[in-house]
């Protein structure tokens, strides 16, 4: 019952959400409650007094009341002081139309008109008030008609038969009644009007969020890849008008799927927000900062004076990134390779621009890391020669144009043959001959090394069946494992067919591979390498010098072999001392550690003479033999029995 009672009487509140709805709305029924009233004076003045001569009593009471009303409007408009202002307001006008009509029965249908009127107002406020006033009213003019006294000769008369106080209570009674109802409506339109506006503005806001989604990257907030071109159209209108530039740089992070698989996505997501906090803290008010995708961003200089202030935010922005990131308590290195390209100089075109500057960011990647590289046309005709490149090597895979031609090793005290390298060729059926660096790179960069690696592992292994079939069989071959192969899961058992269906000695397989290939995807290197190892097969580490170099790993890595790069052969010199070459600490720590010791490059006699008094054990290069077809080498390996 209690709650029941507290439902019906209990008076509605307004939100905070709601109220500045719920104000609109009323300051728009202020406006509308003035015009009635101004309409009511009229009625009061020409229409309600032409019967009775009660002209100056509506004319100067309704005025009164009107004039009240408008000058509270300039300080109380949309707040309950007004409202209640216009409740009694309304009521005043119905109890002078009662008056000049000198309490006719039909007049007293106005009071209730007026109270119904008032739910105009989403406020019960204004309908008690003026159902009060009348309750006032007529007990105080009752009392005047009842004793016969008049005020300001003003008519006092509130009914036209009878003066009792039974129909004074009994018209309260009717007033009260709809008061309560007209109340309980009113409370049923403030609980609608609040749940409405809930309903509006949880579709607002959902329409906000869904409208910032589809223009901002959700991980970092930064504008993603179609707000940028939304952007980007802007600042090309505005490039236009006033004869100005700007600059696309293209960021991508260098090894950031390293810090994804080592330490998981989730400090891999934590650096990228912090990335585009550190972006958005470098650039100006009215440059751009977004993100397109994975670890790339994309910043957009507008406005720049010329290509050296460029060039120092460049800088600036590379440095940034060499610091040291703290992220989730791991002490991270980073850097980025930034690509530029500026409209209108290279294209008035938005796709063209931001492909140009990606294609410079693939140019600053490809020269090692951590540097910016603008477009060039030179570039963008070499970008365009090696899409040629991709798309060719797949025709070229299926109608055997690679080819393998293989690089003899010599035992340098013997003299003798003891493997070779399998280098690719590429016998292009009209540009002839093509040598690896210019198809590798590429093969890498579109994943296309997965199938042309297959292919040399199936070639190299075919070819030592044939030498192992020809009486060959301490002769190994090796050839080269790349970056995007490691990556493959399926190397280790590609290797495992290859030697299962070809039936050979897995001991004359070698596989070289860089340091840096070790170091990227150290544990899932070592694991393969170890399979490996325990087939048999041989474990080169290629161009040892080049990269980290790091007694620990190769101390972990189960190694046979060290090759060093050509840079540190050429440093021997022919009439100088050499003590002092880097080659020789390599050879000492070769033999430390018990490993085969291959120098390559070896172009000049005097050089093989220098490092067989090292010790180095091996040698591969052109003062023997440039790489030779699978014929020639089988060649070189007859004439070398006899030795």
């Amino acid at each position: 019952m209690n709650s029941i009672y507290e439902n019906l009487f209990r008076l509605p509140t307004v939100p905070a959400f709601a109220q500045k709805n719920f104000r609109e709305h009323f300051l728009q029924a202020d406006k509308v409650m003035l015009v009635i009233i101004a309409v009511q004076w009229f009625i009061a003045t020409f229409i309600t007094s032409i019967s009775y001569n009660t002209y100056l009593y509506g004319f100067v009471g309704g005025g009164m009341i009107t004039l009240i009303l408008v000058f509270s409007y300039r300080f109380f408009k949309g707040t309950q002081v007004m409202r209640a202002l216009v409740g009694i307001g309304m009521m005043l006008f119905s109890l002078i139309y009662i008056q000049q009509h000198l309490g006719r029965i039909e007049m007293h249908f106005h009071v209730f008109i007026a109270l119904a009127i008032l739910s105009i107002y989403k406020d019960i406020v204004p309908v008690f008030v003026a159902a009060a006033t009348t309750i006032v009213h007529h007990l105080i003019f009752n009392y005047l008609q009842l004793y016969e006294v008049s005020l300001f000769n003003m008519p006092v008369m509130v009914f036209n038969y009878g003066c009792g106080m039974d129909i004074v209570l009994l018209h309260a009674i009717f007033v009260i009644a709809e008061a309560l109802v007209i109340g309980y409506i009113i409370k049923l339109q403030i609980e609608y009007g609040v749940e409405q506006n809930r309903s509006e503005n949880q579709i607002l806001g959902l329409n906000q969020e869904l409208s910032f989604t589809s223009m901002h990257d959700s991980l970092t907030g930064l504008p993603n890849r179609y707000n940028l071109y939304s952007q980007l159209k802007l600042m090309v209108a505005n490039a236009n008008r006033y004869e100005r530039k700007f600059a696309v740089l293209f960021l991508d992070l260098d090894h950031f799927k390293n810090i994804n698989d080592t330490l998981g996505h989730n400090v891999g997501d934590a650096l990228l927000k912090s990335v585009s906090h550190k972006l958005k803290s470098m650039i100006r008010e009215n440059d751009i900062v977004a993100r397109i995708g994975g670890d790339e961003f994309i910043i957009v200089l507008n406005d720049f004076n010329d290509s050296g202030s460029l060039e120092q935010v460049i800088v600036k922005i590379l440095d940034a990134f060499r610091q040291e990131w703290i992220i989730k308590n791991h002490f991270l290195r980073l850097s980025t390779s930034i690509g530029v390209s500026v409209y209108p100089d290279d294209s008035k075109e938005i796709n063209e621009l931001m492909k140009f500057a990606d294609i410079a960011m693939y140019k600053a990647k490809s020269e090692g890391r951590d540097q910016f590289s603008f477009f060039t046309s030179t570039l963008n005709a070499q970008v365009h020669e090696d899409v040629q490149i991709a798309n060719d090597m797949h025709r070229a895979l299926e109608e055997r144009e690679f080819v393998l031609y293989y690089q003899p090793k010599i035992h340098i005290p013997s003299g003798k043959i003891i493997g070779a390298e399998a280098l690719i060729r590429w016998n292009h059926h009209l540009k002839g001959m093509i040598y690896p660096g210019s198809f590798i790179t590429i093969a890498e960069n579109t994943g296309f090394i997965l199938k042309l690696g297959t292919w040399i592992i199936d070639e190299t292994v075919a070819m030592l069946s044939r030498m192992q079939n020809a009486g060959y069989n301490d002769v190994h071959v090796s050839c080269n494992v790349s970056t995007r192969q490691f990556q493959n899961l399926h190397l280790f058992s590609d290797i495992e067919n290859a030697i299962q269906t070809n039936q050979i000695d897995p001991s004359q397989l070698a596989i070289e591979i860089t340091e840096s290939v070790m170091m990227e995807y150290l544990d899932v290197t070592l694991e393969v390498l170890k399979k490996m190892k325990g087939l048999g097969i041989h474990i080169c580490m290629d161009d040892f010098g080049t990269g980290y170099s790091s007694l620990s790993y190769l101390r972990q890595f189960p190694i046979n072999s060290l090759k060093i790069d050509k840079s540190f052969v050429d440093d021997i010199s022919e009439n100088e001392n050499n003590d002092h070459i880097l080659l020789n600490t390599i050879i000492a720590m070769g033999q430390t550690l018990n490993l085969n010791v291959i120098a390559e490059g070896v172009e000049e006699k005097y050089q093989m003479e220098y490092l067989k008094e090292r010790g180095c054990g091996y040698y591969q290069g052109y003062y023997f033999s440039k790489p030779v077809p699978e014929e020639v080498f089988f060649a070189l390996l007859e004439e070398n029995r006899s030795i």
